[in-house]
């Protein structure tokens, strides 16, 4: 399984926005985000540990010139590690890497997230929900209710730890939000989690917020 693609996620609301974007409108210089990382020890003693690195958001005038409309493009390369002589053997391992998504808009009917990925030169797959499995069709289809103040969560993509280390890397990965009213922020997570007989942990790390 190929721990790189390409995504488009387009956010879509209702209400109008405040933005204004032009043919003179200026592309601002891509936000390089620190690295974060953590590690833990899990009750059987196995140590995890999770990493993003490579974070960056180059917000960009959009393309429609639109006034309600914003844009963007942003990488993040999610690893994760499990290591250690625990007491018990590992059953599952896997790493996850997922973007948030906050925006001050009142969308009462709720959003549409497209997404539309492929892994590799042919290969289509798509999501039918914010906690949706892959599949062998292609074509952007996941939903979602966003309110005012509250932050949407989409799922990247996760990879099963096959041995002591696995990662996932998404670069420019494009970003789309119409009729956000206010202010829209982003940032990412990486997740590690396991399983044992005897434990189930997991563990977090957040990018630092930035605008879009």
């Amino acid at each position: 399984m190929v721990s790189w693609w390409k995504k488009s996620v387009v956010v879509a609301a209702v209400a109008g926005g405040c933005v204004v974007a032009g043919s003179g409108a200026s592309v601002a210089d891509p936000v390089v985000l620190e690295s974060k990382s953590d590690s833990k020890i899990t009750d059987d003693g196995w140590v995890l540990g999770v990493s993003a690195t490579e974070l960056s958001a180059n917000p960009v005038p959009n393309l429609a010139l639109s006034r309600f409309t914003r844009e963007g493009f942003f990488s993040s390369k999610t690893t994760g590690t499990i290591t250690g002589t625990g007491t018990a053997p590992v059953r599952t391992g896997y790493i996850e890497q997922g973007l948030q998504v906050g925006c001050q808009v009142d969308v009462s009917s709720g959003a549409t997230l497209g997404l539309a990925m492929t892994l590799g030169p042919s290969l289509g797959i798509s999501l039918t929900g914010p906690n949706a499995g892959l599949s062998a069709n292609v074509g952007p289809s996941i939903s979602a209710q966003v309110k005012p103040g509250t932050i949407t969560t989409i799922p990247l993509g996760s990879k099963d730890l096959e041995g002591a280390r696995a990662s996932v890397s998404t670069s420019n990965m494009h970003i789309k939000i119409d009729g956000c009213f206010g202010a829209v922020s982003i940032r990412s997570y990486s997740m590690i989690a396991a399983s044992t007989a005897t434990s189930d942990d997991s563990l977090y790390v957040y990018s630092e917020p930035t605008w879009l």
